[in-house]
Formats: C-alpha cells, structure tokens, sequence
C-alpha cells in the first residue's frame, strides 16, 4: 500500500516539475508591452528587444464599432497596411470625392453628403503576426498590439 501512496506522489510531483510555462512568459511579454504602451502611446510599427528575444510591435488604434469580427478584421488589415509599408513594400493610392446634395422634405433644408473612397493597391507579402493583446484607451478607442518574433520571419 506504501508502495502504491509513494508511488501516486512521485507521478503527481514529477508532472508539476516538467510543466510547461508558456502562459507565465506570454503573460509576462503582454504585461512589459502593455506597460511600455501606456508610458509612451504610439502608433505604427517599432523594433522592440527584451532579454532574450528581438520583436516587432505593431500598434493599431480602431474607433471600436457594434461588430466585435469587424474591429478585428479592420485591425488586421491596418496592421498589415502598416507592416508591409515598413518593410518597404510598394503601396499606390487612389482617391476619389462625392458630394452628394439632397433634399429633406421635413425640414425643408437640403443636406449635402460627402464621401471620400479611398482605394490602396500594396505589392508585398507580409508574414501573420498575432494579436498580443487590446488595450481600451480612456478616448474611447481601442489599441490592437501586434507581435512577430523576428527570428521567425
């Protein structure tokens, strides 16, 4: 029976050894970021270091809308916009303006409406990089990190 108990507590013990810490270094690498954010905000792409690692970090600001998948997706096309133009990819943009004026029979007033289309061809590759973490800002916006080791690209 002694066996048996010395047994159970050595298998047990000897799990808890060879754990993994994956989630203790992600936490800790989301905290520094998250920390180095806060004391001086920026927006674009930087070339961070820590001990042991060199990163690219990728800041993007999003006015946050009602769809949680489009604040995601509009953050990941920005991100990679961004990465690839600093990376030194070709970017052309076009633009083009309509207004628009209509009536309003309620108010007897006429409302002008402007929009602005803004086309943007890019020819370069840029490697996945993965949300790090989101940070809500007091104005009301929301700031996507982006991370990319760059021993892995």
């Amino acid at each position: 029976m002694k066996k048996y108990i010395l047994t159970f507590i050595l298998i047990t013990f000897s799990t808890t050894l060879f754990a993994q810490s994956f989630n203790q270094e992600r936490t800790a690498l989301e905290s520094f970021f998250k920390r180095m954010y806060i004391t001086k905000p920026f927006e674009g792409v930087k070339i961070v270091q820590d001990y042991e690692n060199t990163y690219l970090l990728s800041a993007i600001l999003i006015t946050p809308s009602n769809s949680e998948n489009a604040n995601n997706r509009l953050a990941s096309v920005k991100n990679n916009r961004q990465v690839s133009q600093y990376l030194g990819s070709l970017i052309m943009i076009d633009s083009e303006t309509i207004i628009k004026t209509t009536e309003n029979s309620k108010i007897k007033e006429s409302v002008t409406e402007i929009t602005e289309i803004i086309k943007e061809n890019s020819i370069g590759y840029t490697k996945s990089m993965e949300i790090l973490t989101i940070i809500n800002l007091k104005s009301g916006e929301r700031c996507y990190l982006f991370i990319r080791n760059i021993k892995d690209m």
